[in-house]
């Protein structure tokens, strides 16, 4: 039987490292009959370019080169070529069935031609044979299990790499660097997108960059996603059909806003439909304004068309703060400050302005709702039947809802 060395290779019997050494004088025979068999029994091997059968060839005589050295030397057995092999066809997106196959027939090779020499070598036994091919089989299970775990450790790798890529992709998307995009031949199928848009862009309060992408696949979405220290942000392609490029299909902004309404874990803002990648870190600026137009510990989806003086707010928060405070500032300071401005926020925040159904909101007589509303008027000069007073009154409100906790 064969030898295991310390360092894990093995160590094949005395019989074998004779006949080793005498089917090295024949090593590119070998590599020919190896080659032809391999891509004819092989399918996938069949259909390899030129230049990928000319690596083929030349690797089926490295690995039986360096097995049959190791073996006439009474060495461990290597497999740097193997490994170096095993990489090369993972990466080229050979099967690994294939692969298993392709090394099963160079052993059956291998393990033939040396039992053949074995049985022409003077005083050899049966017993002698038998010791023989079990070295080999042992050959053959070492090699099946680096084959198995070198094609997995690629694929995961490969999966890593493109996922690094997807993400510098997605960076120069986001950050308009068009120069790093270009660069790095970014299209969107690399992103897993359709050339064509429209797209919308989404920011998210949400951690999860897979749950978001499931979310979207089952919503009939194509997405790529970036996690950000603030959650996430990613471009969503419009489901089909639109009404012409660059227009927003309001029904299919509607299932995306359900979508990620659904999935997220507070606040999302969508941009409005662009139809062009590299117009991403405009959008994503806008997206990121219809999130901030939401007060925190809000959990909803919504576009800037929710509420555009909420986003306009949003967009300069420390003016629109200090002018709520100025605006605001002797309703704040009311014994009855509370009462007040949660009158006052029912009342803008009314599809109607009815003090009869605020008073039901607020579980209170209308008439209260009245004198809460005519103290706020009183106390900031601000008429509510005046439409510039009235814009003013709603800014401060939302500033105070929106300032940072």
């Amino acid at each position: 039987m064969s030898d295991q060395h310390a360092d894990g290779g093995l160590i094949v019997p005395p019989l074998l490292a004779v006949c080793a050494a005498e089917l090295l004088e024949r090593i590119d025979a070998l590599a020919d009959d190896l080659f032809r068999k391999i891509t004819t029994e092989v399918a996938p091997y069949a259909r390899l370019s030129d230049e990928i059968m000319a690596d083929v060839r030349d690797f089926n005589e490295r690995n039986l080169r360096e097995q049959l050295t190791c073996m006439a030397h009474h060495r461990p057995v290597r497999t740097d070529s193997t490994r170096q092999s095993v990489r090369r066809r993972a990466t080229q997106g050979v099967p690994l069935d294939a692969v298993l196959h392709a090394f099963l027939i160079g052993y059956r090779l291998l393990a033939d031609a040396l039992i053949d020499r074995a049985k022409q070598q003077p005083g050899t036994t049966m017993d002698d044979i038998a010791q023989a091919s079990m070295a080999l089989w042992s050959l053959l299970d070492a090699a099946s299990r680096t084959v198995n775990d070198v094609y997995r450790d690629t694929l995961v790798s490969l999966a890593r790499a493109d996922e690094l890529q997807r993400l510098l992709l997605l960076d120069a998307l986001l950050t308009g660097k068009t120069a790093d995009w270009a660069a790095l031949g970014g299209t969107a199928a690399s992103l897993g997108l359709p050339e064509q848009g429209p797209y919308v862009c989404v920011v998210a309060d949400h951690d999860d960059v897979t749950a978001m992408e499931q979310a979207m696949l089952r919503g009939g979405l194509r997405s790529a996603w970036r996690p950000r220290p603030d959650g996430l942000a990613g471009i969503v392609a419009l489901p089909a059909p639109f009404p012409a490029p660059g227009c927003a299909h309001a029904s299919a902004l509607a299932v995306v806003l359900n979508v990620v309404g659904a999935t997220v874990t507070g606040r999302a803002g969508l941009s409005p439909a662009y139809t062009r990648l590299r117009e991403s870190a405009d959008a994503l600026r806008l997206a990121t304004l219809a999130r901030a137009s939401l007060p925190a510990g809000t959990h909803r989806a919504v576009t800037l068309d929710h509420d555009p003086a909420a986003a306009l707010v949003a967009a300069g928060p420390d003016l629109a703060l200090r002018m709520a405070l100025t605006v605001l500032d002797p309703v704040l300071a009311a014994p009855d400050r509370k009462d007040l401005m949660e009158t006052l926020t029912a009342w803008l925040d009314s599809d109607t302005g009815s003090t009869t159904e605020i008073a039901e909101i607020l579980y209170c007589h209308r008439n209260t709702v009245r004198n809460r509303l005519d103290r706020v008027s009183r106390l900031t000069g601000r008429s509510l039947h005046r439409p510039a007073d009235v814009a003013a009154l709603y800014a401060g409100v939302r500033a105070l809802e929106l300032r940072p906790r």
